[in-house]
């Protein structure tokens, strides 16, 4: 989710569209199973999702994701095959219509599946918020992914899901930071760094994936600059009234 300062022979691992995908660095290895709402996408590029309906993913808008990606879920490890696992393809990808790359604004992805998942105690479902959630500065929250853990090995994705808490971090302070990089941050979208002292984040390959404040889906894994950097908080797309509405109406106005 950060760009890294290495080597240019690795640097197309990174990067899609102008983004660096986000890998968790620092954390823990999850718990297999304990977070059964975890999708692995096997995009341009690894992202994340989560499993919102049985049949509907939400993802960043800029992971590339088209008709032949598939999507794991019920992993823990990535490549070990195993019964618990539901790999199915992707039927439709709809990105918000107001999604700005250059920007970052509103990367948000709705991605349908083939078929429902079947739900269980390996995969299941993690409800939206009914309506966008007030999220205080200082609010300890969590996030999971497949990302990179290691800055110095970039082209290489955990292999296992890893889960990590970060700490809400004010937007005018967040805004100040990524002001040096002509990066704005809007009220549509949420920052969040490490515990004090600590050099836990999101990055590589972590892109899309859930951020959880308050046991409830909160926002979305988007972007950064430099991984781990407590002076750069990692940006997550804020799950505010408009898009959960847009949520909503494109997966067939269920609710949830």
């Amino acid at each position: 989710m950060r760009h890294l300062h290495l080597l240019s022979a690795v640097s197309f691992l990174l990067y899609i569209n102008g983004y660096v995908c986000m890998e968790i660095i620092g954390g823990n290895v999850a718990a297999p199973h304990s977070r059964p709402y975890m999708v692995f996408l096997n995009c341009e590029g690894a992202c994340g999702g989560t499993l919102i309906k049985p049949n509907w993913v939400l993802t960043a808008a800029h992971c590339n994701c088209g008709n032949a990606t598939k999507a794991i879920l019920g992993a823990h490890s990535r490549t070990e095959i195993t019964n618990q696992q539901q790999v199915i393809r992707i039927k439709r990808a709809i990105k918000y219509p107001c999604f700005d790359k250059d920007l970052k604004i509103n990367d948000l992805q709705l991605l349908q599946l083939e078929k429902p998942a079947k739900l269980n105690k390996f995969v299941s479902t993690l409800p939206l918020p009914k309506q966008e959630e007030n999220v205080k500065s200082g609010t300890q929250c969590s996030t999971a992914g497949w990302g990179i853990t290691d800055l110095k090995k970039p082209e290489k994705l955990s292999d296992v899901l890893r889960e990590v808490n970060l700490t809400i971090v004010d937007n005018k302070t967040c805004s100040k930071a990524y002001s040096k990089k002509n990066q704005k941050i809007i009220s549509s979208m949420i920052c969040a760094g490490p515990l004090k002292k600590r050099k836990d984040d999101t990055c590589q390959g972590d892109s899309g994936g859930p951020l959880i404040c308050n046991n409830k889906l909160t926002g979305v894994t988007s972007f950064g600059q430099k991984c781990a950097d407590p002076k750069f908080p990692g940006v997550y797309t804020f799950l505010t009234n408009k898009y959960l509405n847009w949520i909503r109406t494109e997966t067939g106005g269920a609710s949830f």
